[in-house]
C-alpha cells in the first residue's frame, strides 16, 4: 500500500471509542447517560446533568493542535456572532488514546419531516448564500483563523491545494487497482484531477471545508446553524462557494442562482473569480470520486462516470450562478 492510500485509510480509524463516556466524565465532571454515533468519529453525548454535547474524535494521524485550532476558530466565529456550533467547555479539547477530542454544544434541530419547511422559513438557499458571504466578510483573525484550511479532513489537513495534491497522490498509489481493459477510464480520471484549479492565487477568507446543507441545522431558536468546522481556516473563498453552488445546482440550476444572489449581498466576486467559477464547481466532486475509487467505495467505472456527470452539472448551473454573482 502506497503512502497516500495508507494515510487515507488511517483517517478512517479511531480507537478507544468505548471509553468515550468515562473519559468525558473524568475530564469535565459531567454525568453521561448515553453516547450515539452520528457520523465517523462524531458522537452525540447525552447528559443527566445538562444539555447534550457533540464529541468529535479525530484520527491518530491528525495532530492534537489541529483540533485546538478548530476550537479557536469556533471561538472566533462566536465572537462575531456567526451562527455556528459553540464549544461546550472552556477547555474543549482533550486527548483520548493519543487522538484529539473536541466537544461542542449539541444544536437541536426541528424534526426531519419539518426540516425543509424550517429552512425555507429561515430564508432558504438565499439565506445560506448570505451566511457564506458573511463568513467570507469577517475580518482576518490571528492564530488559527489564519492557518491554511478548507481541505476535506477525511483526506488531508490544510487547504484546497493540499486536498488536490493528496487526491493526486492517492490516485497514483491506486494505479494497480484499475481493472484490466479500463486503463482509459483511469487516465480520464487522472486527467480530470490534473486539470483541477485549487484557486491558490485567488482572494482569501476564512473558509468552512464543507459549507453545504448537510452541515446546516435548522434550529427553532437560532435559525440556520453551521456545524462540522473540522479543518476550517484561511483559503480561497471561491472554493467553498463553488462546491455549494455545485451541490445545489445538481438539484436544479435555479437553486444555485438563489445561493449566488444571497452571497452577493456580502461579497462581490472579482472578475478572475467569476472566470474560474464554472470549472471549479466540479472540483470537490472529482476529488470525492477519486477517494471513493481508491478506498473501494466505488468502481473505477462508477467514479469516472460520476466525475463526468459533475462537469455536466457545472456546465449547466455554473453560467446562471455566475450571472447572479455578477449581478447581471
Amino acid at each position: 500500500m502506497g503512502p497516500y492510500l495508507e494515510q487515507a485509510a488511517g483517517r478512517l480509524t479511531r480507537s478507544g471509542t468505548g471509553r468515550l463516556a468515562p473519559h468525558l466524565e473524568e475530564c469535565y465532571g459531567i454525568a453521561v447517560c448515553g453516547v450515539t454515533e452520528l457520523d465517523l468519529g462524531v458522537y452525540r453525548v447525552d447528559r443527566r446533568d445538562g444539555p447534550a454535547w457533540v464529541a468529535r474524535l479525530f484520527p491518530p494521524a491528525r495532530p492534537v493542535p489541529a483540533a485546538a485550532g478548530d476550537a479557536a476558530i469556533l471561538a472566533y466565529v462566536a465572537g462575531h456572532d456567526f451562527p455556528a456550533e459553540r464549544c461546550a467547555a472552556a477547555e474543549p479539547v482533550s486527548v483520548l488514546d493519543g487522538q484529539g477530542l473536541l466537544v461542542t454544544e449539541h444544536v437541536g434541530g426541528v424534526p426531519r419531516e419539518q426540516r425543509r419547511a424550517a429552512i425555507r422559513d429561515h430564508g432558504g438557499l438565499h439565506r445560506l448564500g448570505e451566511l457564506l458571504g458573511r463568513l467570507h466578510s469577517l475580518p482576518a483573525g490571528p492564530g488559527a483563523p489564519a492557518r491554511d484550511g478548507g481541505g476535506w479532513h477525511h483526506l488531508t489537513d490544510g487547504g484546497p491545494q493540499d486536498e488536490v495534491a493528496a487526491a493526486r497522490g492517492l490516485l497514483a498509489d491506486a494505479a494497480g487497482l484499475a481493472p484490466a481493459g479500463q486503463r482509459s477510464l483511469y487516465d480520464a480520471l487522472r486527467a480530470d484531477l490534473d486539470a483541477l484549479d485549487a484557486g491558490q492565487d485567488l482572494p482569501r477568507a476564512l473558509i468552512h471545508p464543507d459549507f453545504v446543507l448537510a452541515n446546516v441545522i435548522a434550529s427553532p431558536e437560532r435559525g440556520l446553524v453551521l456545524v462540522d468546522w473540522t479543518g476550517a481556516g484561511s483559503g480561497p473563498r471561491l472554493w467553498p462557494l463553488a462546491f455549494l453552488l455545485f451541490a445545489e445546482g445538481a438539484r436544479h440550476p435555479r437553486r444555485a442562482e438563489l445561493v449566488a444572489a444571497g452571497y452577493r449581498r456580502h461579497v462581490r466576486p472579482e472578475p478572475e473569480e467569476l472566470s474560474r467559477l464554472v470549472p471549479m464547481m466540479s472540483a470537490r466532486a472529482v476529488v470525492l470520486n477519486v477517494w471513493s475509487f481508491c478506498l473501494g467505495r466505488k468502481s473505477l467505472a462508477e467514479a469516472a462516470a460520476a466525475a463526468s456527470a459533475a462537469r455536466e452539472v457545472a456546465q449547466a448551473a455554473g453560467p446562471r450562478a455566475r450571472a447572479a454573482l455578477a449581478g447581471t
